[in-house]
């Protein structure tokens, strides 16, 4: 499978930090490429997806994520957050590894994180709005972490035949999605 579905067994472990190993072994170049391919091949369904992965989604236990910001990647290595607003908002959420659920999470509106680039120089962002939902849900994966895990208002979990039942054209692109992350 392009990205483990849930179920897999690597989806619910704590990932391992990025080490300089990791970097001199190919790991993190490799994992980085699969990942950009992956969301590249998501947008290329749907150019409203496609821009947040996480290590462990294709089979890579470590803390690493890539986000697409603007239309270029941001590698997002040992991620940390220094900082979390007290102000959240609902976060309306989906998953490529169960991408047929969605559900609202309540999220930060902002954060600020730490993290290594693929260079591995130290850097620092502050994210709001929808890139703080996306780097969050992002960093839970890393710990094992769904976003239906979080989903307080239960009712706010539809499924996506549910959710695109009177759009029978988007629901297709939808179902394509599904197919591209679960096959081989």
């Amino acid at each position: 499978m392009k990205i483990k579905q849930v179920g897999d067994p690597i989806l619910r472990v704590v990932s391992e930090a990025v080490t300089t190993e990791d970097f001199e072994n190919g790991t993190v170049a490799n994992t980085i490429k699969t990942m950009q391919n992956i969301l590249n091949g998501i947008q290329a369904i749907s150019s409203e997806n496609g821009n947040a992965i996480s290590a462990p989604q294709v089979g890579v236990p470590i803390r690493l994520v890539v986000l697409r910001i603007e239309g270029k990647f941001v590698n997002i290595i040992n991620p940390t957050f220094s900082t979390q607003s007290a102000d959240t908002f609902m976060f309306e959420e989906e998953c490529f590894s169960f991408y047929n659920m969605r559900a609202k999470v309540k999220r930060h509106q902002s954060v600020t994180l730490s993290y290594k680039n693929e260079a591995q120089k130290q850097k620092i962002q502050t994210m709001s709005g929808e890139f703080a939902g996306l780097i969050q849900h992002e960093v839970d994966h890393l710990n094992g972490i769904f976003f239906l895990d979080k989903v307080e208002d239960k009712v706010s979990v539809v499924s996506i035949d549910y959710l695109f039942k009177d759009e029978p054209e988007r629901l297709e692109v939808v179902k394509e999605m599904c197919g591209y992350m679960s096959s081989p």
